[in-house]
């Protein structure tokens, strides 16, 4: 008999001992980014924030200061060369603790020169 008029489909029948088409599976390549530090800039954050606060309460302005100066611009130095996050965290410890430093500096200036300069026209002769 013919296959042409008693066959359901046109599909040549498969070999049962044949393999299976298997797909290759693509091959994807996820290579982690080493995390970028932000450490040093929320330093510089956060006694950029409390080197004024400290300053009025506990006279901690200058180590404050200091600390959230140069903590915040090893941070810059480090988002520049693209091993850290965080500049505008960095920068704004720079701009807090270098504006403490200033103010308290400016401020303690005038207490001292002014003092001075009013004890100058005193006469302690008695």
């Amino acid at each position: 008999m013919d296959c042409k008029v008693f066959c359901m489909s046109n599909i040549p029948p498969q070999n049962p001992y044949q393999q299976p088409v298997s797909y290759a599976v693509p091959q994807t390549q996820t290579q982690l980014q080493p995390q970028k530090d932000q450490t040093l800039a929320i330093i510089a954050l956060i006694t950029g924030i409390l080197s004024p606060t400290l300053g009025v309460l506990c006279c901690m302005f200058l180590p404050l200061g200091l600390v959230a100066l140069i903590t915040g611009l090893l941070g810059m130095q480090k988002v520049s060369k693209g091993t850290g996050e965080g500049y505008g965290m960095a920068l704004a410890g720079v701009i807090l603790g270098g504006g403490t430093l200033l103010l308290y500096g400016a401020f303690f200036a005038y207490l001292f020169f002014g003092a001075q300069s009013e004890f100058n026209g005193i006469n302690f002769d008695y």
